[in-house]
């Protein structure tokens, strides 16, 4: 008897540790396909399965569980490379808040990043809760002891009845608009829920039944300014709060559908992300992120020539030229959130030459093809760049010839055609999949050949481009 109940004891540790491994490596297993989307720049379905990560750890009771941290981590490290500061922010808050020494793995670190993380961290030994849902107002009927946005995170309330929202609000912050957001299982976006003020700070509504029903219910309390920004939350569309339900019981009042603003008493609208995009699961919708993209830059050119100009006349030691006018059309594809590979054309416009001779007029035109490669020293891509390139074709530069009669003094220098350099250069998002570029790219050309079709006397330099475009992507 006593071996039957030693092997039971045992087949019941077994079964128990088994029973709590399997949740968790299914979490660490959505959170690393949640990264590997990241990498490939699919920003929307990476948070997407962060939030199914969460969705399972309610589930399973492992909220407070260090694998939770890193599933919160993530999602603010999604939430940042897909322009949703507050999302990110608020996802590093609920990390630190259960593990207060969690940190950013090498392969995703950056000082934007590390700055937000640090400041949760901060955040997190000021900020504090004020009961279940919500607690009563401070000691003092002036709200003096009110700073922020204060409101208990809910973890569980019962199905099929509508749950009750309580937040201060601290005369610290300045919004004009302020809002539970609450998205029932199997919505597809945030719903908003009418605030009433209770008082000098406080401020009560509820999640309505009609959302309170399957298994669980993501929500978040804002204060918003007058752009729909959040200037305090608990919570955000891209890192909700889960409130995992219990068995319904029915009864409860249906949810508010007024749209009126508590603070400002005016009628609002849903708030929209900073960065544009519509709120729909949670994420920012819009599809995938683009990989293929379109740019187009102009600028100016200018480098070092010498040898003979195409007309035969003899270049100055130490002669400066100029292509008055590049244009830079250029196809090219998004590796990952940080490489990108492009095809460009570089459509150089030598304006000023004056000289005329036996081979015709002078060339108007100078055509090459190059192969760039660029690397983003931000992990969201932003920012600034350094670029690789190679290629082939022609740089053509006037210049001023020094023994020369006036009206016949200007003549062009030809170079190439095997094109090598590097540059840096700056990348901006400006909204959706439009972005502005600058460049600033710097070509050394090599005569392997003294001709090349119309250009005769090639000869070797070096050259720089400043250029600035629209990139857009597809």
């Amino acid at each position: 008897m006593r071996m039957r109940s030693w092997v039971a004891a045992i087949a019941l540790g077994l079964f128990t540790a088994t029973a709590w491994a399997g949740p968790k490596e299914d979490i660490q297993k959505k959170t690393k396909e949640a990264m590997e989307n990241y990498d490939l720049m699919d920003y929307a379905a990476s948070k997407k399965t962060l939030e199914a990560a969460l969705a399972a750890a309610k589930k399973a009771k492992l909220d407070k569980d260090p694998v939770t941290a890193k599933v919160y981590l993530s999602l603010g490290i999604a939430s940042f490379a897909d322009g949703d500061v507050d999302g990110a922010k608020a996802a590093f808050a609920a990390a630190v808040a259960i593990d207060p020494k969690i940190q950013i793995d090498a392969a995703y670190k950056s000082p934007e990043l590390n700055k937000l993380l640090d400041a949760a961290r901060a955040g997190a030994s000021t900020s504090g809760g004020t009961g279940d849902g919500g607690g009563g107002e401070p000691s003092g009927s002036d709200c003096t002891g009110v700073k922020g946005l204060q409101h208990t995170i809910i973890d569980t309330a019962a199905g099929g009845r509508a749950l009750p929202i309580e937040v201060l609000v601290g005369s610290d912050v300045t919004s004009t608009k302020l809002g539970v957001f609450y998205r029932a299982e199997g919505a597809t976006e945030f719903s908003e829920g009418k605030l009433t003020k209770q008082g000098e700070c406080k401020y009560t509504g509820e999640i309505p039944s009609s959302a309170m029903k399957g298994g669980l219910v993501h929500y978040y309390v804002a204060a918003l300014n007058e752009n729909g920004k959040a200037v305090a939350s608990r919570g955000s569309s891209g890192s909700p709060n889960i409130i995992e339900l219990t068995a319904a019981t029915g009864g409860g009042g249906g949810g508010g559908s007024d749209n009126e603003d508590p603070i400002s008493g005016k009628k609002t609208t849903k708030p929209t992300p900073s960065n544009g995009g519509a709120v729909s699961g949670g994420v920012i919708t819009g599809g995938k992120p683009a990989k293929i993209y379109v740019q187009v830059a102009g600028g100016t050119g200018f480098g070092y020539v010498s040898g003979k100009t195409e007309f035969n006349n003899p270049v100055e030691n130490c002669c400066i030229g100029n292509s008055l006018v590049v244009i830079t059309p250029e196809l090219g594809y998004h590796a990952n959130r940080q490489l990108s590979i492009g095809l460009a054309g570089r459509i150089g416009l030598p304006i000023g030459a004056n000289i005329d001779g036996p081979m015709g007029k002078s060339s108007t035109m100078a055509p090459a093809v190059l192969l760039r490669a660029r690397y983003a020293l931000s992990t969201n891509g932003e920012g600034l760049r350094v670029m690789g390139q190679i290629g082939g074709g022609i740089i053509r530069n006037t210049i001023k010839l020094k023994e020369s009669q006036d009206g016949m003094d200007t003549d062009i220098v030809g170079q190439g055609p095997l094109l090598l350099g590097a540059g840096v250069g700056y990348y901006k998002r400006l909204s959706g999949n439009v972005a502005f570029v600058g460049d600033l790219s710097v070509l050394g050309a090599i005569a392997v050949v003294d001709k090349l079709g119309n250009a005769p006397n090639l000869g070797s330099g070096i050259g720089a481009d400043l250029s600035v475009g629209v990139s857009v992507g597809f």
